[in-house]
């Protein structure tokens, strides 16, 4: 699951630089929460264009934040999106908590930029994204079972602009994580 990530300066820079921005105001620095309106890249000609949009699709009473890429492409309220309206959360990193409330940190490597895959849906106030989660791998699985796909930066244009592209990339791509966490559980039988 992903119910927080943040942007930094490095990620505001990268959407001035290489998005067209169709919502002046909308590049912030600091941490997102579902309900709040960021920048998210959709595909665009000749680039990508960065809209705000709000985190979190109204379902089923209650506001849905993620999507398993297990079902994404078989559940009714995803299979359109994910075959047409595919966007990226760009993000300095993201937040998990373990069993006993402990906040960790998971950046990018070297600290490279985070690009989380996504699907929005359009509506007349603006767009409405969740962000899609697998599951966890050896860094995230100490702390939570679930974590958001990331996409490389250098396939960004794959994952926006082809379907088939896409169902290749929830399955393959990944890009490796840092984790800092100030408590960590340790086991007394290691």
């Amino acid at each position: 699951m992903c119910g927080r990530y943040s942007a930094n300066e490095k990620v505001n820079d990268w959407l001035t630089i290489r998005c067209r921005c169709k919502a002046d105001g909308i590049l912030r620095v600091g941490d997102i929460r579902p309900g709040e309106r960021t920048p998210v890249i959709i595909a665009g000609h000749p680039t990508p264009l960065a809209v705000p949009m709000t985190w979190g699709i109204q379902g089923n009473g209650s506001l849905i934040i993620n999507a398993r890429k297990e079902t994404i492409w078989e559940k009714p309220s995803f299979r359109h999106l994910i075959q047409n309206r595919r966007c990226l959360l760009p993000a300095s990193c993201f937040y998990e908590w373990d069993s006993e409330k402990h906040k960790a940190t998971l950046s990018g490597k070297d600290d490279e930029m985070l690009f989380l895959a996504g699907v929005y849906q359009a509506e007349p106030e603006g767009g409405r994204f969740v962000i899609i989660t697998a599951p966890a791998d050896e860094t995230v699985r100490p702390i939570h079972d679930r974590m958001p796909v990331r996409i490389p930066e250098s396939l960004i244009s794959a994952w926006l602009s082809d379907a088939d592209s896409a169902k290749e990339l929830l399955d393959s791509a990944t890009v490796p994580l840092r984790r800092e966490q100030a408590v960590e559980q340790m086991s007394l039988w290691e």
